[in-house]
């Protein structure tokens, strides 16, 4: 029986829709590749809420006048599918 203590680290994270996501990590190098991938995700959501947020929004949605100024961006970005699930 070994003396070390076994290797399990959750990473967590919560997109910009509010959805949380774990990630159970079992050895370090499964770590380094959950930070890694987690990091695609981060640089995802802060360049969807740069855009998102030179828009006015009223009672929790975007005004209509905007749906087709914000899906034109985001889809500029290379974010039209997402831009499907935040404008309906």
């Amino acid at each position: 029986m070994s003396n070390n203590p076994r290797f399990e680290v959750v990473v967590s994270y919560t997109d910009f829709m509010g959805k949380s996501h774990n990630i159970v990590c079992n050895n370090r190098k499964k770590l380094v590749e959950a930070n890694q991938f987690l990091k695609m995700f981060k640089t995802e959501s802060v360049a969807i809420n740069k855009i998102l947020s030179e828009y006015p929004v009223v009672m929790g949605k975007f005004p209509k006048k905007y749906h087709s100024e914000i899906k034109r961006e985001l889809a500029g970005a290379g974010f039209s599918t997402v831009s499907n699930y935040l404008i309906k």
